[in-house]
Formats: C-alpha cells, structure tokens, sequence
C-alpha cells in the first residue's frame, strides 16, 4: 500500500498515484443515507458522496469499463464500479448519478433473496434493508449495465463441502439466467472469501471473471478469477474512533511539546 493511502476509498486525490498502475474496481455496498442503529455504518455512502464521487472520477477523464476489461492492461482512465448485494438503495439512488455521467457499473445480488431482505446481514444483528427484484434487475440491464452472482445465499464458500459451494456457484449462475434471460459471467465470493478449490469452481461454472476484496488494482498480471478491489466507505465519527484520535493528539503534543490540533 502506498504511502498516504488508507485501505478505503472516499475520495480520489491520495489514490491517483496507484490507480496509474492498474484499473482499479471500487466497491460499493449501499447508496443512502445510514438508518439509526447500524453495525456496518461506513457501508452506507450518502448519494451526495457518490455524486461527488462521480463527479471528482468524470472530472480526472476517467470512463468505466466492465469486469472483463479490468485485466487488459495498465490505464490511468479506466475504472470499474461494482455493487455488492443488490441493495434497492442503489437502483433508487444510483442509476440516475451514473447515466448523468455515462457510467456503467455491474451488480452482483444474492439470487435467493432477490426481492426479500438482506438476511445473511440480519443473522448477525445489522439492520434489514430490501433488495432490488427482478423487475429491477432488468431495468439495471436495460440502463447498460452489468447483473453478477452474489452465490445463492451469501454463505462463506470455503467452509462449506465442495458439492455444496458447487451449488452456490453454479447454480446462483443458472438461476439467474433464467430470471433474466441472458448470459451472466461475473461472480463476487462472498464476504471475499475464496481459496484455490472455490476458484476452480468457479471457472468450472463458466464464469469470465469473479471478484475479491483484496485491496488493489488490477494489471495483465492479475487472474480475471481473483480480482483486486478498493472498498468504499463513508468516514464515520464514532466514539470510539473519537477516543483514539485523542489519544493519538495527545501523544503527538507530548512528542512535540505544542497545542494538538483539533479532532473535529
């Protein structure tokens, strides 16, 4: 990682320097604003973020391109835009954004829960959010965009037996054809969890490409089956977030011997 960089993308001025090194994905979960007690707060980008964050790529001359094209080569222009989960709150608040700046970006929905709630999330205590439906999904396609497999139920692939992290990758892929009439090549490992057998698997399955979370951008080097992204957050002030910037200034004023600056 380079210097000056944070593992999470908000905006684009620290990461040009090593998006001249690869076509980076940038990776996106929900686009609105963040509902009282949620877990993951920093997963909801606000759709006046996400403006501006078209806004600062379209100004730079950067045009988007699909999964498929990421690995082609090195391009300080290109970018992909990806969607995790299927989340309403995109089709609702992203789609306008995108066609206002030519943008095309590819969804990646849990095909069990298309139309339901974000169950696998609700498991662990975080807030229910509705998915897109099917209609959606097709109004996504007919926008230009690209629809991708989630898996069937968002479960952790490498913890289950191969015959039935088969059934999560194949036949997500299958299913989703059927509902929308189209061939689907893209899939997203959930939680970014894979390894070489969930790979296979994959390839096996027939996709062109499949998605992780490893931080980075992506190069001819790069297997179009382990691609690299940037995850982007909405910076949150939490009190505990708070606590340790203070502690960190007050080391800081110690060492130095002068006022700290303020944390807010």
């Amino acid at each position: 990682m380079m210097s000056g960089i944070t593992a999470t993308y908000h905006t684009l001025e620290p990461f040009l320097g090593l998006f001249r090194k690869g076509v980076p994905m940038l990776m996106y979960h929900k686009i609105g604003e963040r509902p009282a007690r949620v877990r993951l707060r920093g997963l909801y980008v606000p759709p006046a973020d996400f403006v501006r964050q078209l806004d600062e790529l379209s100004q730079a001359g950067f045009v988007t391109c699909p999964p498929g094209q990421a690995t082609a080569g090195a391009s300080e222009k290109r970018i992909t835009l990806s969607f995790d989960d299927g989340f309403l709150n995109v089709y609702q608040n992203a789609l306008e954004p995108l066609a206002a700046h030519g943008f095309c970006g590819v969804q990646f929905v849990v095909v069990n829960l298309i139309g339901k709630r974000n169950e696998w999330e609700i498991r662990e205590g975080e807030t229910p959010e509705p998915l897109m439906d099917a209609l959606h999904l097709r109004e996504w396609l007919g926008a230009g965009h690209r629809i991708g497999s989630h898996s069937l139920s968002h479960p952790r692939l490498t913890r289950l037996s191969r015959r039935d992290a088969q059934e999560e990758i194949l036949a997500s892929k299958r299913k989703l054809e059927d509902i929308l009439g189209t061939p689907v090549e893209d899939f997203c490992y959930p939680y970014g969890d894979w390894n070489e057998s969930v790979r296979d698997l994959v390839r096996e399955a027939g996709y062109r490409t499949a998605c992780t979370t490893d931080f980075g951008v992506n190069t001819k080097a790069t297997s179009p089956l382990a691609m690299r992204r940037i995850t982007v957050r909405h910076p949150t002030r939490s009190l505990k977030a708070l606590k340790a910037r203070l502690r960190s200034l007050s080391r800081r004023k110690g060492l130095a011997g002068q006022p700290a600056a303020s944390p807010l």
